[in-house]
Protein backbone atom coordinates (compact mmCIF):
# COMPACT_ATOMS: atom_id res chain seq x y z
CA UNK A 1 0.00 0.00 0.00
CA UNK A 2 1.06 3.28 -0.76
CA UNK A 3 2.54 5.49 1.74
CA UNK A 4 0.60 8.36 0.74
CA UNK A 5 -3.13 8.81 -1.08
CA UNK A 6 -4.20 11.37 -2.67
CA UNK A 7 -8.09 11.81 -1.29
CA UNK A 8 -9.27 14.82 -3.53
CA UNK A 9 -8.92 15.31 -7.39
CA UNK A 10 -6.08 17.01 -8.66
CA UNK A 11 -6.74 20.18 -10.51
CA UNK A 12 -5.27 20.19 -13.59
CA UNK A 13 -2.63 23.57 -14.65
CA UNK A 14 -3.55 24.72 -18.20
CA UNK A 15 -1.20 27.15 -19.52
CA UNK A 16 -2.21 30.20 -19.70
CA UNK A 17 -2.14 30.53 -23.34
CA UNK A 18 -4.44 27.42 -23.71
CA UNK A 19 -6.83 28.60 -20.95
CA UNK A 20 -7.02 31.93 -22.83
CA UNK A 21 -8.46 29.85 -26.63
CA UNK A 22 -11.06 27.71 -24.21
CA UNK A 23 -12.47 30.76 -23.10
CA UNK A 24 -12.50 32.22 -26.04
CA UNK A 25 -9.96 34.83 -26.04
CA UNK A 26 -6.53 36.05 -27.87
CA UNK A 27 -3.55 37.25 -25.89
CA UNK A 28 -4.12 40.80 -25.62
CA UNK A 29 -7.71 40.07 -23.84
CA UNK A 30 -6.24 37.41 -21.15
CA UNK A 31 -3.58 39.35 -19.62
CA UNK A 32 -5.99 42.19 -19.33
CA UNK A 33 -8.14 39.85 -17.58
CA UNK A 34 -5.43 38.83 -15.54
CA UNK A 35 -4.28 42.10 -14.86
CA UNK A 36 -7.75 43.41 -13.70
CA UNK A 37 -8.01 40.64 -11.14
CA UNK A 38 -10.72 38.68 -12.54
CA UNK A 39 -9.12 35.82 -14.04
CA UNK A 40 -6.10 34.04 -11.13
CA UNK A 41 -2.89 32.43 -11.88
CA UNK A 42 -0.17 30.49 -10.73
CA UNK A 43 3.49 30.42 -11.46
CA UNK A 44 5.98 27.91 -11.77
CA UNK A 45 9.22 29.11 -11.96
CA UNK A 46 9.11 31.32 -15.59
CA UNK A 47 5.85 29.04 -16.41
CA UNK A 48 2.03 30.53 -15.35
CA UNK A 49 -0.52 28.62 -15.55
CA UNK A 50 -4.29 28.89 -14.94
CA UNK A 51 -6.06 26.34 -12.67
CA UNK A 52 -8.97 23.96 -14.65
CA UNK A 53 -10.85 25.31 -11.85
CA UNK A 54 -10.37 28.65 -12.17
CA UNK A 55 -11.20 28.75 -15.61
CA UNK A 56 -14.40 26.83 -14.67
CA UNK A 57 -15.46 29.24 -12.33
CA UNK A 58 -14.84 32.68 -14.40
CA UNK A 59 -16.78 30.78 -17.67
CA UNK A 60 -19.49 30.13 -14.90
CA UNK A 61 -19.58 33.71 -13.97
CA UNK A 62 -20.36 35.01 -16.92
CA UNK A 63 -23.53 36.91 -17.40
CA UNK A 64 -26.31 35.40 -19.21
CA UNK A 65 -28.10 37.13 -21.71
CA UNK A 66 -32.00 36.41 -22.85
CA UNK A 67 -32.97 36.12 -26.48
CA UNK A 68 -35.28 38.51 -27.54
CA UNK A 69 -38.39 36.97 -29.04
CA UNK A 70 -40.15 38.10 -32.25
CA UNK A 71 -43.78 39.77 -31.36
CA UNK A 72 -46.35 37.77 -33.24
Amino acid sequence: MAKYEITDKIDRLIPVREAFAIIGWGVTKGYAEIAAGRLVVVKNGRNTFVRASETQRYISALPTMALKTEAA
